[in-house]
C-alpha cells in the first residue's frame, strides 16, 4: 500500500476587509505583508498536486493547515486546486490545522468541516478509517480556536480514542496515527516545537508508549522528518514538511513524504522539490510493524 503524506500546504489571501481581520488574522495579513507570502509559493501548488498524482498512491492523508488565516475564500481556493486528489473521497483522508480555526468565527462555524468534512469518517474527533484489512488512520485533533500557535487534545477524546484501540477485534496491524501536531522533534527542530507545542504531548506520548508499533503522521513544523523519538522507541514520527515553503536558510527542501508500507516494512520517500525539480530521498526503508 502507498500512502502520500501532505501537510501544511498554506493557501493563502490577502484581505482588507476591516470586519475579516479578527484575532489572529490580522496577524497574518501582517506576516503575509512583511514576506510570508514569499515565502509560500502558490503558483506551485497545482504541480505539487501533479507530482502527487503521478505517484498513483492507494491514499493521500493531509495532516492540516490548509488555509494560513481560515478565510472563507482560502478554504475555497484549497478545494479548487486540490479538487483532482478528492475525486474519490474514499482515498483520501483531511484532518484541520491550527490556522484552519484561526478566528473564534471559523472554529464555532466549523468552516473546516463544512470545506473538507467529507474526506473524514465522521465530524467529531477521533475516530479510526479502515485503508485496508490490515491498515487504519486514527485521527486525533488538537485545533482549537487559540491566541497562540499550541494545541491540546481534549480528555474525553484521548479517552475516546483508547476505548477505539481497546477493542481487540478492531484493532488493525497497521496503525497510522494522524494529528497535525507532533509529540516530539528531532533535535534541530526542538527549539521551535516547544513555543508551538501540544501542551499535553506527555499525555499522549505516554498512552502511545502502550499501543505498540505505530506510525505518527503529523506537520506544524515546516520541516521534513522521519525518526523514532526517545521516548517512543515503537513509534515512527513522520512530518511531511510544507510543500509550498521557500526558505534558502531551511535544513530541509520543501516537498511530501511518499509512504509504502509491505507487510511489516515501511519505506519512506521525501519526495523533494531543489528549485528546478524534484528529488526522491530516501528516509527510511525498515521493519515497523510485527515486532515482538
Amino acid at each position: 500500500m502507498k500512502v502520500v503524506h501532505l501537510s501544511d500546504i498554506h493557501v493563502w489571501r490577502y484581505t482588507w476587509n476591516v470586519g475579516q481581520l479578527v484575532g489572529v488574522r490580522a496577524w497574518w495579513m501582517l506576516a503575509l505583508l512583511r514576506g510570508r507570502a514569499h515565502q509560500f509559493q502558490l503558483e506551485r501548488v497545482d504541480e505539487v498536486v501533479a507530482r502527487v498524482r503521478s505517484l498513483n498512491p492507494d491514499h493521500v492523508l493531509i495532516t492540516g493547515d490548509l488555509t494560513t488565516s481560515a478565510l472563507p475564500d482560502e478554504f475555497a481556493d484549497a478545494k479548487r486546486h486540490l479538487a483532482p486528489l478528492m475525486a474519490d473521497r474514499e482515498r483520501i483522508t483531511i484532518l484541520p490545522g491550527n490556522h484552519d480555526r484561526a478566528t473564534r468565527r471559523s472554529s464555532t462555524t466549523n468552516r473546516f468541516e463544512s470545506a473538507f468534512g467529507l474526506y473524514m469518517p465522521r465530524l467529531t474527533f477521533p475516530w479510526l478509517r479502515r485503508l485496508d484489512d490490515e491498515t487504519a488512520i486514527l485521527g486525533l485533533d488538537a485545533t482549537r480556536f487559540h491566541y497562540t500557535p499550541r494545541g491540546r487534545i481534549p480528555t474525553a477524546q484521548l479517552d475516546q480514542a483508547r476505548a477505539l484501540l481497546t477493542d481487540a477485534p478492531g484493532r488493525p496491524r497497521r496503525l497510522i496515527v494522524a494529528s497535525h501536531y507532533p509529540i516530539a522533534a528531532p533535535p534541530p527542530y526542538e527549539r521551535e516545537l516547544a513555543a508551538k507545542r501540544l501542551e499535553n504531548a506527555d499525555e499522549l506520548a505516554a498512552w502511545l508508549a502502550r499501543v505498540g508499533p505505530h506510525i505518527f503522521c503529523c506537520g506544524h513544523v515546516h520541516a521534513a522528518w522521519a525518526f523514532r523519538p526517545r521516548e517512543l522507541p515503537d513509534q515512527l514520527c513522520l512530518n511531511a514538511g510544507a510543500p509550498l515553503y521557500r526558505d534558502p536558510a531551511a535544513l530541509q527542501p520543501p516537498g511530501f513524504l511518499e509512504i509504502d508500507l509491505d507487510a511489516d516494512r515501511v519505506k519512506v520517500v521525501h519526495q523533494a522539490w531543489d528549485g528546478t525539480e524534484w528529488k526522491p530521498i530516501v528516509m527510511v526503508d525498515e521493519r515497523v510493524f510485527g515486532k515482538a
